[in-house]
């Protein structure tokens, strides 16, 4: 991919100052370059920053051989960044000063804010407010800065930049929460040769968060790929519009989170003091928008070496050529348990694969070149020419081991068929000396010494390739405006709505029901199985404090008589009178019973970071049990929701089967969709479950026969 730098974003002056300074001033430099006050000064020396390079250091004339000056305010000229390598409780008063300055921009480097605690909170509290004050955007705290390619300004004191290295400036940005792993990360991609022209630290992102400086690269025309690390989102909005903006931009967003497990997120809070969002809801608005989430550090830069490329997939078939019939069959395993399609070719075709090859290879796909390929390296060439004219081949994977001594010839052709077509061209080699992989790598061909992260690397680069083009959800017909809808929690508190209440509100967005009526005693229960028909019916606890009211045996199924109906009340209404609640008696609900062969659970929250959310899954009873469940920022659209279905572990559970037809998802997804738009237009609710949605194969009717809502906010529920 071509790194241009004839032009730069659009930004803020702030954060202009932050990526391209053409000044830096370090606050607490030290003389000592081993020490973290000297590292930065030792850094820009030494990488060749062009611009100036102040020091202030009250004891010192000279810091590392430069004039050293002992306040910020006797130096001249403009300032376009500071450094604060001083100790948190000095660090608010710096900023104060930099602002009297005129320095926009700042990094904090110091840690001892809020990761140690409520004092450090409080000191972080007086920094962010200092840093709003006096007009300063702040990096940090408890960050080691920023290595800018693009500017040759390198205002950090990482470890990566110990060692006497060349970097390598790139198409790829690099922002992440941890300092630490964010070096090992940036260091790596030096190593593998993999371009990185910037890479930033946001630690405790009192200020700027990793969401806004993503955004903020992202219109960097040198950037192609962005990369990042978060223990926790703060700014989970921005964050998605940031995804949106890659996206129109044709930016891959690749993204490593922390806090799957409990443990991980208790850790990630505890380390940059960042809530860790729920995860769940993070991995649905993730996929949702397009953001590529990977488990760890290799597979973030597998994906970098991809996507740096600037390649895309025209589709998702694979052409495997391989030294190894065995590595060829394991590829295509890997190929398909990622999404890919590896499908034998037609017989004209073969019979030109055939005629490249030995006679005793394979020329169907996988292609085995034998391993005559060491002793005539030609093979490979001939093999990929057909290849690479082959109209049914969407992406190339080479499998090579060893072969150390005919190496250059075998790269030779595979970088002769990657500049002659544009299709992805990856290749795998293992074991031998290494200098194969690292050849590849300068010529910037993606090379793996494992079939499965190649496999996984393509999946990714396919999925991204092929996104469905993004959509701006409309709002269904029948959905009322925001606040059409009257419903608010009591006075002065958050309540839960009883399962009537919580009915109504779907209804009103258009969400079939099943028919139910009140009835407070048995002979009301009785004239409501009257009024709906008949049996058979439901009867239910109907109040604002049961949660779920099969726990607690507070309701009776498949009643059909008026007999069936008044016993199931009198034992309802006796059990709740008798302490089944804890607080008063209750209700009843005698409700239709709906028909359904699938059971669906499907809801809305708000999440702390991304605002609404809606989620749908697998339901029933045992929903909390299958754990099967997708999420999305709310509102979405048609298409989205119906990928929320189709995404689940059990969506098999769909499909026609046993002489019944399939379901009908396209009435489920609008559902899922009217609940987002409740969700969007209504700040009051905190949670919503309609548990089950029940699925009828036969009508393709969709029904809520059970609904649990809870609201926050002031006045009365009507």
């Amino acid at each position: 991919m071509t790194v241009r730098r004839d032009a730069r974003p659009d930004l803020s002056p702030a954060l202009g100052k932050l990526l391209y300074p053409r000044s830096i001033v370090i606050l607490g430099a030290s003389d000592n370059p081993a020490k973290l006050g000297g590292r930065p000064v030792d850094y820009l020396k030494r990488f060749d920053f062009p611009g100036r390079i102040l020091p202030v250091n009250p004891g010192r004339e000279y810091v590392q051989g430069l004039p050293a000056f002992r306040e910020v305010e006797e130096i001249p000229g403009e300032i376009d960044l500071a450094f604060i390598m001083l100790p948190a409780g000095q660090a608010a008063d710096a900023v104060r000063v930099c602002g009297r300055r005129g320095i926009r921009a700042a990094i904090v480097g110091a840690s001892g804010f809020a990761e140690t605690g409520p004092e450090g909170a409080a000191l972080q509290e007086e920094l962010r407010v200092a840093a709003a004050e006096a007009g300063v955007r702040i990096l940090g705290p408890n960050c080691l800065g920023m290595i800018s390619l693009a500017s040759r300004a390198v205002p950090t004191f990482s470890s990566a930049l110990d060692e006497d290295i060349e970097l390598t400036e790139g198409p790829v940005a690099f922002v992440s929460q941890s300092g630490a792993y964010g070096s090992f990360v940036f260091s790596e991609a030096q190593h593998l040769g993999i371009g990185v022209s910037y890479y930033l630290n946001t630690g405790n992102e009192a200020d700027l968060s990793a969401a806004e400086m993503l955004q903020a690269l992202a219109e960097d025309p040198g950037v192609g790929v962005l990369l990042a690390y978060v223990e926790g989102v703060s700014d989970g909005r921005r964050l998605l519009e940031t995804a949106r903006r890659a996206r129109e931009l044709d930016k891959p967003l690749i993204l490593v989170k922390a806090g799957r497990s409990a443990a991980g997120a208790r850790a990630a809070a505890s380390h940059t003091a960042a809530l860790a969002t729920d995860d769940a809801v993070f991995d649905g608005v993730a996929r949702q928008h397009g953001i590529i989430r990977v488990d760890g550090a290799e597979a973030m830069l597998d994906a970098a070496q991809m996507f740096a490329t600037g390649r895309r997939a025209r589709g998702r078939r694979l052409t495997t050529l391989s030294v190894s019939g065995g590595a060829g069959a394991l590829m295509a395993d890997a190929a398909s348990a990622s999404g890919l399609e590896v499908t034998a070719w037609d017989k004209t075709w073969q019979e030109k694969m055939a005629a490249a090859i030995p006679r005793y290879g394979s020329p169907r796909n996988p292609v085995d070149l034998t391993g005559s390929l060491i002793s005539d390296p030609g093979i490979l060439r001939r093999a990929l020419e057909v290849a690479t004219g082959h109209p049914d081949t969407d992406m190339i994977a080479v499998m090579l081991g060893t072969a150390d001594s005919c190496a250059d010839d075998l790269i030779d052709a595979i970088a002769a068929a990657s500049e002659r077509s544009d299709r992805p061209v990856v290749v795998t080699w293992t074991g031998g000396s290494g200098r194969p992989r690292k050849r590849l790598a300068e010529l910037g061909i993606p090379c793996y010494p494992d079939l499965g992260r190649a496999a996984a690397v393509l999946g990714a680069l396919a999925s991204f390739s092929l996104r469905p083009a993004a959509s701006e959800p409309a709002r269904p017909a029948g959905v009322p405006g925001p606040g059409r809808v009257p419903l608010a929690a009591s006075a002065g508190g958050r309540r839960q709505l009883d399962e009537y209440q919580s009915t109504r509100l779907i209804a009103a967005y258009g969400i079939p029901c099943a028919e139910s009526r009140t009835a407070a005693t048995v002979a009301g229960a009785a004239a409501a199985f009257g009024d709906l028909g008949g049996g058979p019916v439901a009867v239910k606890i109907l109040s604002d404090q049961v949660g779920h009211k099969s726990d607690i045996g507070g309701v009776r199924l498949s009643l059909r008589t008026p007999g069936e109906v008044e016993e199931a009340a009198a034992d309802l209404l006796e059990t709740g009178g008798a302490g089944l609640l804890e607080t008063g008696g209750a209700g009843l609900l005698v409700q239709a019973m709906a028909r359904g062969d699938v059971e669906l659970i499907a809801g809305i929250k708000r999440d702390d970071s991304f605002g609404p959310v809606v989620v749908a899954g697998l339901g029933g009873v045992f929903a909390e049990v299958l754990g099967d469940s997708q999420a999305a920022a709310a509102p979405v659209d048609h298409g989205t929701a119906r990928r929320m279905l189709t995404s689940l572990r059990g969506a098999g559970i769909f499909s026609a089967a046993r002489g019944k037809p399939a379901v009908d998802l396209d009435a489920a997804a609008d559902v899922i969709v009217r609940l987002s738009w409740l969700a969007a237009d209504r700040p009051d609710i905190a949670e919503l479950d309609v548990n089950p949605l029940l699925l009828d194969r036969e009508t393709g009717t969709v029904t809520a026969a059970d609904c649990l809502a809870v609201l926050d906010g002031d006045g009365d529920a009507t």
